[in-house]
């Protein structure tokens, strides 16, 4: 694994003349910050968590230039997102090359183009996947491609499914407020319980991330970005068997948070699909109830019992 690291920084530092972004960085943040409040609006979401949690205030945009441990983070005292232009151009170079060079097109050509072509696409066109996995397996995200400018293509997906991240962060933060004021509030101990975990708060983050940005893209309405979650089904099974495995033989509190909440949002997607839409606020309230244990317990109920995906 470390062999790949070191290839892919060689590769990364090699192309960072190569491979300018064209548009300004700075403006694609502030666009898909804009972009993301707007969908979250029109999809009623904003108004749905101040009708349960009347505090919630949008929080700032913050853009600094140097590259650091993170793509983006939401500071609570605040109330505000901070992005790193450094860490995002990292990023975009690293997908860049995996897009280009690495070996899972073929298994995309195989597992997805193919079928696909078999319903009638001549061409799978406009559509490519990030791997959207912080360990070594591969989770794809499809995204929408203009080949005139394919940096800004990828990096507004980074971008905008960063900025959803984030943005949950600061409802989980307006949630953690009310529930301190206020005792009457249904479930109240246990929520406060996971929300002063941070892994459970990582999560959470994670799994809100894919299905807004799925939900954003319309991609959960498209054949070619919805197949993509049922690619990922598999990778989402040996994930719950590492983790199963490990506890077997005495190892606790593993499995990262950021890869568990993308594997429970990748099957909420291939769960609902075309109605992600109009089950938005429940899959919000499951969302907000969400830990570690109940994750593994959904993800396992679907992994082993894929038609089930077929019919709820």
């Amino acid at each position: 694994m470390s062999g790949l690291k070191e290839y892919i920084k060689d590769l990364v530092y090699s192309a960072k003349e190569v491979l300018p972004l064209k548009d300004d960085l700075d403006k694609i943040i502030e666009r898909e910050y804009e972009k993301a409040f707007e969908i979250l609006h029109k999809f009623g979401i904003i108004k749905y968590m101040e009708s349960k949690y009347k505090n919630y205030k949008k929080p700032k945009l913050k853009i600094v230039e140097d590259e650091h441990f993170f793509k983006a983070k939401y500071s609570p005292t605040k109330n505000k997102i901070v992005f790193s232009k450094g860490t995002i151009k990292s990023e975009t170079d690293r997908q860049y090359f995996f897009i280009k060079y690495f070996s899972y097109k073929e298994d995309v050509e195989r597992l997805i183009d193919n079928p696909l072509k078999d319903l009638g696409y001549k061409e799978i066109k406009d559509i490519e996947y990030l791997n959207n996995s912080l360990d070594s397996k591969i989770l794809l995200c499809p995204f929408y491609i203009n080949d005139k400018n394919i940096m800004k293509s990828i990096a507004e997906a980074i971008i905008l499914s960063t900025m959803f991240h984030e943005i949950w962060h600061s409802f989980d933060f307006s949630i953690l407020d009310k529930l301190e004021k206020d005792p009457t509030i249904k479930d109240r101990d246990y929520l406060l319980t996971i929300l002063k975990d941070h892994d459970n708060l990582e999560l959470r983050a994670s799994a809100f991330e894919v299905v807004m940005y799925y939900l954003a893209n319309g991609l959960h309405k498209d054949v070619r970005g919805y197949m993509a979650a049922y690619f990922n089904i598999p990778k989402c099974r040996e994930y719950i068997e590492e983790i199963n495995m490990l506890e077997n033989y005495g190892y606790k509190d593993i499995g990262n948070p950021y890869d568990l909440g993308r594997y429970y949002g990748n099957i909420i997607v291939a769960k609902y699909r075309s109605s992600l839409e109009e089950n938005i606020y429940k899959i919000i309230e499951d969302i907000i109830s969400l830990d570690k244990k109940r994750a593994i317990d959904e993800i396992k109920s679907y992994v082993y019992n894929t038609d089930k995906l077929l019919h709820d």
